[in-house]
């Protein structure tokens, strides 16, 4: 019998090699059987792509709320504390309800522990199956499901969706989605179900004919893609309030005002409210204009160049994890804060394409500490270090995290960013809100 939280996550975490990756939906079907299928008693918006997934999960939650509907989210990785990962209406999980299904799932668990090794459930089948039982046990009215890698055999993709969305297709996770935008896009487009509503987001084209013919072969109902059926106009940017026109083939938002900075955010927000539009075409429910502005206006996505005011200095948190989220940081950082003098604390995992990220990276900043990050998969961070040395003349390494944030604090900049790894960002936000890690 667990008691607390953190057994809880040394029993699904620890015990099972961390985020040791287990692909395919074997164990999560079948995990999912013993638990009595909780994934087939709400409707879901599942949500893929290699970049902006996760904000548009969260904008597509935040307008479902604001229309009445209890609303389900599951997303990861999570920042600070697993609980975030589980949440109803915008409230976590609450650690006693986490424990009491975890401990509903041990016997499962184990039963399956106890067929072979490769059937033994990982630390992420264990945490989404908990997630489907939490959202059935609470009669959710709609759940949206954050992808967690690719796609076809990931474990979120036990369900069966009314809507699917696929945001982005970019090079990432290259060792086991394919080395082409195409084999990535196949990945992608596993998630596709028969009399799906489909939503593309901005799409390169040889991608989309792959996504095409997945769907052909599945029989969706209907597909909206960017700039075809929907698009944005006019984007005003300024930290911590940003605005688009919205257009669709069924209705117009003119002056749409969100929280979420990044330029890559209106493309998720707009996203977004396609993916709503036709959730609700679909269920034949109405689209509220009014209801939407408002579930967006205070929408904001947690370490995605989240400006937070810290001992009187302005931190930005963004997590660039890869080529496409450094490149995001570039031209966020043009757009944000051009004129600024700024510092940066960055940290990259060792299996990131970082020689790549240094280079886009390196030029963003007046000062650079290199450092850590709180992961098994950072056991080289002086090789990212190094490579920062190439391009950049004012760079340092302090390998403490904690430590490099304290000392970068000390130095006046304008702005300090804290980017790279969304676990170095996790680990300083927690610190700087001192929020319990678990």
């Amino acid at each position: 019998m667990i008691e607390s939280l953190r057994k809880a996550v040394e029993y699904i975490y620890d015990r099972r090699g961390g985020t040791r990756i287990k692909y395919g939906l074997d164990r999560i079907n079948k995990l999912c059987e013993l638990l009595g299928n909780p994934q087939r008693d709400f409707p879901v918006i599942h949500v893929t792509g290699t970049n902006g997934k996760g904000s548009t999960s969260k904008a597509i939650h935040e307008i479902l709320k604001a229309h009445g509907l209890k609303t389900g989210i599951f997303t990861s990785p999570h920042l600070t504390n697993i609980k975030e990962r589980i949440k109803i209406n915008g409230k976590s999980i609450t650690e006693k309800e986490f424990v009491s299904i975890l401990n509903d799932m041990i016997i499962p668990i184990e039963k399956m522990d106890a067929m072979s090794e490769d059937m033994s459930p990982s630390f992420f089948e264990i945490i989404t199956a908990l997630a489907l039982k939490y959202f059935s046990e609470q009669n959710v009215d709609v759940a949206v499901l954050e992808v967690g890698l690719g796609g076809r055999l990931d474990a979120t993709n036990v369900v069966n969706s009314e809507v699917s969305v696929i945001t982005t297709v970019q090079y990432d996770h290259t060792s086991l989605l394919g080395d082409t935008l195409e084999q990535i896009a196949y990945e992608k487009a596993g998630i596709i179900k028969p009399d799906n509503y489909l939503v593309l987001g901005n799409i390169n084209e040889s991608s989309k004919e792959v996504i095409f013919e997945r769907a052909n072969e599945v029989g969706i109902r209907k597909v909206f893609e960017f700039e075809k059926d929907y698009n944005f106009k006019n984007p005003i940017y300024s930290l911590n309030w940003n605005s688009i026109d919205y257009k669709s083939i069924y209705t117009e938002i003119p002056g749409l005002v969100f929280k979420a900075n990044g330029t890559y955010q209106p493309y998720n927000v707009s996203t977004a409210v396609m993916a709503v539009e036709a959730y609700m075409e679909k269920k034949e429910l109405k689209f509220d204009i009014e209801k939407t502005k408002k579930g967006l206006k205070n929408f904001l996505w947690e370490g995605r160049f989240e400006l937070i005011e810290y001992n009187d200095k302005k931190v930005i948190l963004e997590g660039a994890h890869n080529i496409s989220g450094a490149l995001a940081l570039k031209n966020s950082i043009k757009i944000y804060t051009k004129n600024f003098k700024k510092a940066a604390l960055i940290g990259i995992l060792d299996d990131k394409d970082f020689e790549g990220m240094v280079k886009l990276m390196a030029d963003n900043f007046d000062y650079i500490i290199v450092t850590q990050v709180p992961n098994k998969r950072s056991s080289n961070p002086e090789a990212v270090y190094k490579a920062f040395k190439k391009y950049s003349r004012n760079v340092t390494y302090i390998q403490d995290p904690i430590k490099a944030f304290d000392y970068l604090l000390t130095i006046p900049y304008d702005y300090y960013f804290v980017t790279g790894s969304l676990y170095l960002v996790g680990k300083i936000r927690g610190y700087m809100l001192n929020l319990e890690e678990i």
